[in-house]
């Protein structure tokens, strides 16, 4: 089967600087080595056109990664340009079997453009926010007939078609199971797990915290992240005077995350907007139980709390405070070894 495709370029707006870095875009990068792995005969390069910031390509568990170090400049016709230069110089030395774009953007305008010039097979995975109407890149890319939709949840189906009329295929993103290590005793009450960005939305979130201080003043939460709301989010939760229970991290290796997950009893995630929420995948696995808005593959069950209001997810932590579960089960959602066969299909039709 691995000889049935012989080249298959990825293209995507960032991707890691070197296999240590675990924490860029963890989804793609769960997904990408597995699909190395699964097709050790055929040949994978990926194409990153902001980040890193370097000219040099390198080799990342094994596919090659050609950075084109556009470096999020203003003036993006460049970096387009030298990426079509780039797929048209290693089409002619590879074939290229199939090109995967990740976000309906300037990967996916530049995949769609060359794979219509050539007649190459061309998938898209919107990855987030790109399904929303403000997207300028959708109407010039959704005409092209070689290229195909692909979206991670219900919700983010539904936001596609609604807002772009555009159908689209759900494949949800997948974990590796051997990733993460043992459950183990719940030290941390409520962990928080995310970008410190608006979309976080990690005011809500302290005062989520602040309710629940006043009923369990011995509460132990922590949350890992870095963004530009560092400093307003530590001044918030100076001001709600949260500094005995509320410890700021930073951003972890993604095997600290995994390991303060098995440590931990509740992932509150208040953000106000996820295509999937692949932290949700991560926290069921490593036996959380979750309270969240309605966002991603949010369900309400016997392990996650679903609200609409700050007040409703203050109720849903303290039903998880005042009954823990008796023992903690891990749950899969999806395994990558399902994502990398639903994608395979795609590639080999």
């Amino acid at each position: 089967m691995d000889t049935a495709l012989k080249h298959i370029v990825f293209l995507t707006p960032g991707f890691a600087e070197n296999e240590r870095n675990s924490t860029l875009i963890p989804a793609l990068q769960v997904y990408l080595k597995a699909i190395i792995q699964q097709l050790s005969a055929t040949q994978i390069t990926i194409i990153s056109f902001q980040y890193p910031f370097t000219n040099t390509a390198y080799y990342w568990h094994g596919a090659k990664v050609i950075p084109l170090n556009g470096h999020n400049r203003y003036l993006k016709p460049y970096t387009w340009w030298k990426a079509l230069q780039t797929l048209k110089k290693i089409n002619l030395q590879h074939p290229i079997s199939i090109i995967h774009s990740f976000w309906i953007g300037e990967c996916s305008l530049i995949g769609s453009f060359f794979s219509k010039k050539h007649t190459i097979s061309h998938l898209v995975t919107a990855m987030g926010q790109d399904v929303l109407p403000k997207n300028k890149y959708v109407n010039r890319v959704k005409h092209y007939p070689q290229t195909s939709f692909i979206s991670l949840s219900n919700h983010h189906q539904s936001d596609l078609l609604r807002h772009h009329q555009i159908k689209s295929q759900i494949i949800p993103w997948g974990i590796n199971q051997v990733s993460f290590p043992e459950i183990q005793k719940n030290e941390i009450d409520i962990l928080g797990v995310g970008s410190l960005n608006r979309i976080k939305n990690y005011f809500d979130f302290l005062m989520i915290i602040y309710q629940l201080v006043k009923v369990y003043p011995r509460l132990k939460v922590e949350i890992i992240g870095e963004g530009d709301q560092y400093q307003p989010i530590k001044n918030r939760l100076n001001d709600l005077n949260l500094e005995n229970n509320v410890a700021l991290l930073g951003g972890c290796s993604r095997a600290k995350v995994l390991d303060k997950m098995t440590r931990s009893s509740i992932l509150l995630h208040t953000s106000s907007y996820e295509s999937f929420g692949y932290v949700f995948s991560e926290a069921l696995y490593a036996g959380m139980c979750i309270v969240s808005y309605d966002v991603g593959i949010a369900h309400s069950d016997q392990y996650w709390a679903v609200g609409k209001t700050q007040q409703e997810l203050v109720c849903g932590c303290d039903r998880f405070l005042k009954k823990p579960l008796t023992e903690k089960k891990r749950i899969l959602f999806h395994s990558i070894k399902s994502t990398v066969d639903r994608y395979l299909t795609l590639y080999y039709a």
